[in-house]
């Protein structure tokens, strides 16, 4: 059974709103958990999160650094994972994803990537409805 979200209202930096494919997921860490929206990011080939919500989590920060690419370019960040539940109606999923963090003073949701969280579920975008649905993938049925 699929699982879906209504686009959410993101406010930019600039003062104007943009509908994004974001869920609210619960972040799990090894000091705290809290709840959070995500956005589903198709064109990120591994999730990111931001050094405020990591050290807030007690991630493991004390990796090597490794840079990041995006967007915004390059930036410094560290690989580790982060715990989180998506959830709605009576579906529950806890997956253990690989992240990056991304070290410095920045100011983002977190975003899923196609590592460790598109290979879970079928994934569909429907702009005119500004909906998305997650399918549990079943893993061995066929």
């Amino acid at each position: 059974m699929a699982i879906h979200f209504k686009y959410s209202t993101v406010k930019r930096p600039d003062g104007t709103s943009v509908k994004t494919p974001s869920i609210p997921i619960t972040l799990i860490g090894k000091s705290n958990q809290f709840d959070s929206i995500a956005l589903i990011d198709s064109g990120a080939d591994i999730s990111a999160i931001s050094q405020e919500f990591a050290e807030l989590l007690g991630l493991d920060l004390d990796k090597e650094v490794d840079f990041a690419y995006g967007i915004g370019g390059k930036v410094n960040s560290i690989e580790t994972s982060v715990s989180i539940i998506v959830e709605k109606d009576h579906e529950k999923y806890y997956i253990n994803l690989p992240v990056k963090v991304i070290l410095g003073n920045y100011d983002f949701p977190m975003l899923l990537g196609r590592s460790g969280f598109f290979d879970k579920f079928v994934i569909s975008f429907d702009e005119t409805k500004e909906r998305v649905s997650l399918k549990k993938i079943q893993v061995g049925k066929f």
